[in-house]
């Protein structure tokens, strides 16, 4: 190894394993629990467990039917089909995540090298886009797809070389990683020009059998409204430091703070395209524009992550900046320091129990968790998503299947031919009447009350199944099982 590689791999280890060195010595999952960590964290499990090939249909979700279903990373599910045997799930997990944070800035020095920047450029333009609270914000939220930015910067190195495989090969990858990155390329694409645009075609042939699972999956999915879908898109207002507000349900930023924006500005004269190409994609992210009422814009969600795009502008900005300057390589800790202390995600990364409770050992094939996921549109808080942990994390130990059909951020929408109407009237997030009968379904073998979330109709819940045969199996103190009657 020649010592040019010294200072990027201290600042990739530095970044990708510092803020994450306390939840790895607890044991637990990286990421908080409030919105996508568990979901996620469920996704890989099952991928995994369907290994070989790109599953797009599972029988553990809206059982016994089942429902189409794609997981958001292919990419790190493969990666985990081939480590969870060896480590477990919660290892799998924080490990995949952790080798993705070091990649990703490992592989945006050599991107930067490969267009034309020196040691000194190439460091700085890596601690732009690589140590970006973007980046640390799905880390933060347990957003499985989001924290791969190492494919579209690997793409964008073969692009740089001028090498067509690799071209191809890294566009794939960028597919499979994330919907978002991979929407991210073909702008990047068609902005770079004729030299991106075969390594591009190749990519999209690739990843093909992936593209046609995921329309597949989610046929029901629909546009969000215009309001909904610029509150998903960038925002430039300034926030308090993550360091001081504490963890909050959401981590999704566009901050860049102000060193590598200043840094950039002085080299927009010898970059003007770079610097036009910027601007443009800071239109994309913010979600407004008649472009977003036409396909495929209007199927967007979340327009902000067209962020990783003006990063890798901003990046390639700044390091021309500091190719000039004798100490420019100064410039990358300070702009990694800058984001992990002011900026509005949280500097160290946190964690949410990785164990499942003992009751569900005892549970059916067919587990009903009251109350269960309750639908909203994308950026709500929804105070139901942390149940996650219940319906579909805890398969993971157990392997049972849930009834509920969860919505996924809108886009697996809640059948109203499940039968579990009487169900989410239970629910005190409803705000529905309590029912005065059950009537679950018959595949339903188990049912598993959750005392915190019912609340007051805890009681309520309990009459209702012991009116109807049930038959109380065990409780834990926080959670009663019920079993149906044989």
């Amino acid at each position: 190894m020649t010592r040019t590689w010294l200072a990027p791999l201290l600042l990739a280890t530095l970044w990708g394993v510092g803020p994450a060195l306390p939840g790895l010595l607890s044991g637990d999952l990286l990421g908080q629990p409030f919105t996508d960590l568990y979901p996620s964290v469920w996704g890989l499990w099952w991928f995994a467990e369907q290994q070989p090939g790109l599953p797009t249909w599972t029988t553990a979700l809206a059982a016994p039917d089942g429902m189409g279903f794609y997981y958001s990373s292919p990419l790190k599910g493969w990666l985990a089909a081939i480590v969870m045997p060896w480590v477990g799930l919660t290892a799998t997990w924080n490990l995949l995540l952790v080798l993705a944070r070091v990649a990703t800035v490992v592989m945006a020095h050599a991107a930067a090298r490969a267009w034309g920047l020196s040691e000194r450029g190439a460091l700085v333009a890596a601690a732009v886009y690589g140590c970006a609270p973007f980046f640390q914000g799905f880390a933060v939220e347990g957003i499985v797809e989001g924290t791969d930015g190492w494919a579209l910067a690997l793409w964008l190195w073969a692009v740089g070389r001028r090498r067509l495989g690799w071209a191809g090969f890294g566009f794939a990858l960028t597919v499979v990683s994330s919907w978002y990155m991979a929407a991210t390329a073909c702008v990047l694409a068609v902005l770079i020009g004729p030299r991106a645009w075969a390594g591009a075609a190749i990519g999209l042939a690739l990843a093909s059998p992936a593209l046609h699972g995921f329309l597949g999956a989610f046929p029901d999915r629909a546009p969000l409204d215009s309001a909904t879908r610029v509150a998903m898109g960038s925002s430039f207002s300034i926030a308090a430091p993550g360091l001081s507000e504490g963890l909050q349900p959401f981590a999704k930023t566009s901050w860049v703070g102000v060193l590598a924006p200043v840094t950039a500005l002085l080299a927009v004269r010898r970059k003007l395209a770079v610097a036009g190409a910027l601007l443009l994609l800071v239109v994309l992210s913010t979600g407004m524009g008649p472009h977003y009422e036409v396909p495929p814009f209007s199927s967007l969600r979340f327009p902000y992550r067209f962020h990783a795009g003006t990063l890798a502008c901003l990046a390639l900005l700044a390091g021309v900046t500091a190719d000039r300057w004798r100490r420019g390589a100064w410039l990358a800790p300070l702009i990694a320091l800058e984001g992990l202390l002011l900026s509005p995600i949280e500097p160290i990364l946190p964690t949410a129990v990785a164990a499942v409770p003992a009751l569900y050992a005892d549970a059916g094939s067919v587990v009903l968790d009251v109350p269960g996921p309750v639908a909203m549109p994308p950026g709500t808080v929804n105070r139901s998503r942390p149940r996650a942990r219940w319906f579909l994390y805890a398969q993971t130990a157990h392997d049972h299947a849930t009834p509920w059909r969860p919505d996924f951020n809108a886009v697996g929408v809640p059948s109203a031919q499940d039968g579990l109407d009487a169900v989410r009237a239970l629910d005190p997030l409803t705000g529905l009447d309590a029912p005065t009968r059950l009537d679950l379904p018959t595949a339903i073998d188990s049912v598993m009350l959750h005392h915190r979330g019912l609340g007051r109709r805890l009681r309520t819940a309990r009459t209702l199944l012991e009116a109807e045969g049930w038959v109380l199996h065990g409780r834990d103190g926080e959670r009663t099982l019920y079993r149906r009657a044989p």
